[in-house]
């Protein structure tokens, strides 16, 4: 494999940014080879005075920094900005986003991050979107996404409507383009589908400590404290707690029939077996407990600081870190792409033929071969469904997806009725508008299906191990041999080479190993990690669309198919700039808690109802003169004196009422949602999608918006299977007779459902 053609090479974007989430989106381009014009000015972040210079050195590494002078007589093929809405900025910055977006030609896509309100700090976008109330202790303060991270998040998802856009203007001359997302938006859409995994089955998505709520669904969800530091483990399948257990020498309380399901122990047992868990583990070092994980095969990491998880050898393997020429090492791009080292022309076709986007559904007439199971990949791939494309999804009766194995929805305390593989919300959100062939690609027929559906399709993906694939004739080189315009993600927890290439295991797994669970609690001694909202799912699902749709616009430019290779891990490490700027100037981070480095004050506060809270920050003199007007403070208060008023007033009124004022002041302010209270608010345009079993059911879809339109999920998941014989025929063109040798051989599965007709695209 060899280096590819960068995908936005020739292209000019111009980033207008006061926050981490435009400056991300500006750096994303330049990674993916544009020109990159940043306007000159400071960014407000959390970071201390002493790394800011190397935490700026970072995220504007290879862009132009200018003066507004000689700007506004300047196109650009793309403009992101942060800074329109935003009001803690420079007012002239502030008008010169408006004044050069009216100034671009109709051709100029326009993408724009709001800032105000509830989205003006990423503590009240947590907090306004429930991502914060299921994060910390029972009874303490909910804790923010640390490191700013919020704004990051709503930066990579800017960078990919940018991508889109130019892929629409390309194909179908759409003019006059202007996309906008929030922070807000971005975590509701993050939250609502792992939730999917909590309400709809009567366990609480809310604060737990160091584990998920109720293990989410089967046990053990959790941090374990070592003899020298602490370990994630993460089960989530039968074969995994029996692992576990084989590790501790089947001890006889696992004995107990009341430790038998780890759904049962998840949701009836888990104190009790935490007690044994704790004091097992307590015996060993992280490094001995890694090495039992990986001979018996079930998911933990450790929870490295930054500095250990900056030297693993598995970042130096890949040349992940950069070294700037400050000397100092700095996250690179997430993703390698690449392209066979010998073109291929067997069986040549032209790609895309049958793309026909319009500003309603960008990918209508895409076809995508979803190779991937769980939550990372399928959420990919139904952003992209969200957004027109036609989604295979390939399955196998055998070996389930595990989101179809957590078991029917529950309400009122009883099972929803229904098939046990069918009935599952959670599979229903991360995989919705999609249609299912049952293909048992481990057998000789059904890898040679799946060779050809490859041949037929623009776009392959897949989140299994590295090398799975590749022991079927099902790696990118095999495929790209009959489909040379083909282009196939891989997104892998750590890349798809290296020494630790072959780990596999969740999203707790990646934040473990990206140094970020060690900085997320209330405290170094009192550490909670990112269990509920397992953040490295939806982060790499982000990822991979950026690099995926970036790949789309090479395509478009060379007519040359490639493999787009993701680790998910550095995915996250590239998320915490701030953390490597720190431990490259010699320091560590601090567990922050609610604070922030550069605004005050800044954090939650308990109000007068029964676990109710407020988030609020300011984050100017002018803001905290405010605030101190509000709170009765005169004269020039400090953070003490704002935390002990604070205290006060909000101890004694009701969250929601304290919210209005604050904002009517300008204060950015959220309560702390519950997400039922979340999808339960309009503005949260969630779309109750049918489903056979589950009934109605709120599905969440990609949070983009171009001009006022957006993109509702369209239809439910699919039933196992649903679609099999429609593909094979409508794709494959196969014959009656063919199709019953394949079910015979144990290749496909033909079920009742297969003969139903599609849902609408």
């Amino acid at each position: 494999m060899s280096p590819a053609h960068e995908p936005l090479d020739g292209l000019h974007v111009l980033e207008i940014s006061v926050t981490p989430a435009a400056a991300y989106a500006g750096l994303l381009a330049r990674q993916l080879g544009a020109r990159v014009t940043r306007l000159d000015g400071p960014l407000l972040a959390d970071c201390a005075p002493e790394n800011l210079d190397g935490f700026t050195a970072s995220i504007h590494r290879g862009k132009i920094i200018r003066e507004p002078a000689g700007l506004l007589q300047e196109s650009f093929d793309v403009v992101i900005t942060d800074a329109a809405q935003h009001s803690a900025c420079d007012r002239r910055v502030r008008e010169f986003a408006a004044l050069i977006a009216s100034r671009q030609p109709d051709t100029t896509i326009l993408v724009d991050i709001d800032t105000g309100g509830a989205d003006g700090a990423a503590i009240t976008a947590s907090a306004a979107a429930g991502m914060s109330w299921a994060i910390g202790n029972p009874g303490m303060a909910p804790l923010t996404l640390p490191l700013d991270l919020p704004y990051y998040h709503v930066g990579t998802e800017a960078a990919a409507m940018a991508l889109l856009g130019l892929l629409l203007a390309r194909r179908s001359g759409t003019r006059g383009q202007r996309w906008s997302l929030s922070p807000t938006d971005v975590l509701t859409y993050y939250a609502g589908q792992i939730a999917s995994n909590f309400l709809p089955y009567e366990r609480p998505w809310a604060r737990d400590g160091a584990r998920a709520s109720m293990s989410g669904g089967s046990y053990p969800a959790a941090m374990f404290e070592c003899s020298d530091g602490w370990v994630s483990v993460m089960c989530r399948t039968d074969s995994d707690w029996v692992g576990l257990l084989e590790a501790m020498g089947n001890p006889s309380w696992s004995r107990d029939e009341k430790f038998q399901d780890p759904r049962e122990v998840a949701r009836l047992h888990a104190d009790e077996a935490d007690v044994h868990l704790k004091a097992w583990f307590a015996t060993l070092t992280r490094d001995e407990a890694f090495a039992l994980s990986d001979r018996h095969r079930f998911p933990m990491a450790p929870v490295l600081s930054l500095r250990d998880s900056m030297n693993l050898p598995q970042f130096e393997h890949r040349g992940f870190f950069v070294t700037g020429a400050d000397g100092r090492r700095e996250p690179g791009p997430p993703w390698r792409i690449r392209v066979p080292r010998e073109a291929a022309a067997e069986g040549a076709r032209v790609a895309l033929e049958s793309w026909s986007p319009s500003p309603a559904a960008p990918l209508a007439g895409l076809r995508v071969l979803d190779l991937s199971w769980a939550w990372s990949g399928p959420m990919v791939t139904a952003g992209l469904a969200d957004l027109g494309a036609d989604v295979i999804k390939v399955e196998n009766r055998g070996r389930p997806d595990p989101t179809r194995v957590r078991g029917p929805a529950i309400r009122n305390g009883a099972t929803v009725p229904g098939p046990p593989l069918e009935a599952t919300p959670y599979y229903n959100q991360v995989n919705h508008a999609k249609k299912s062939i049952a293909v048992d690609f481990t057998t000789a027929e059904g890898a040679a299906l799946i060779r050809d559906l490859a041949a037929r399709v623009d776009v392959v993906v897949e989140n299994l191990r590295p090398g799975v694939l590749g022991r079927r004739g099902l790696a990118y080189e095999d495929l790209a041999r009959r489909n040379p315009r083909l282009v196939m993600l891989s997104m892998s927890l750590l890349g798809q080479d290296g020494p630790m290439s072959g780990l596999g295991g969740y999203a707790p797994v990646m934040s473990g190993l990206a140094g970020l669970d060690s900085m997320v609690g209330y405290s170094a001694d009192d550490l909670v990690g990112l269990f509920n909202p397992a953040l490295g799912d939806p982060n790499g699902a982000d990822h991979a669309l950026v690099s995926l749709l970036g790949a789309l616009l090479r395509l478009e430019e060379t007519g040359e198919g490639c493999h787009v290779d993701l680790s998910q891990t550095e995915a996250l490490v590239a998320l915490e700039r701030v953390g490597v700027a720190a431990v490259e100037g010699g320091a560590e981070l601090a567990v922050p808690g609610n604070g922030h480095r550069a605004f005050w004050p800044y954090g939650t506060w308990r109000c007068a109802g029964e676990d109710e809270w407020l988030a609020l920050t300011a984050r100017t003199d002018t803001e905290r003169g405010d605030l101190a007007g509000f709170l009765g403070l005169s004269g020039e208060p400090g953070p003490a004196e704002f935390a002990a008023a604070l205290d006060e007033t909000c101890a004694l009124s009701e969250g929601a009422q304290l919210e209005v004022k604050l904002a009517a002041l300008g204060i950015p302010v959220a309560a702390v949602r519950t997400f039922e209270q979340v999808q339960s608010d309009p503005r949260a345009r969630i779309t109750p999608v049918p489903h056979r079993y589950l009934g109605e059911q709120l599905v969440l879809s990609v949070p983009w918006r171009l001009g006022e339109m957006r993109f509702p999920a369209r239809s439910p998941g699919p039933l196992l299977g649903e679609h099999t014989l429609l593909v094979l025929r409508t794709v494959l063109g196969m014959t009656d007779d063919a199709i019953a040798a394949l079910s015979r051989s144990g290749a496909i599965e033909i079920t009742h459902e297969s003969s139903r007709p599609a849902d609408p695209q």
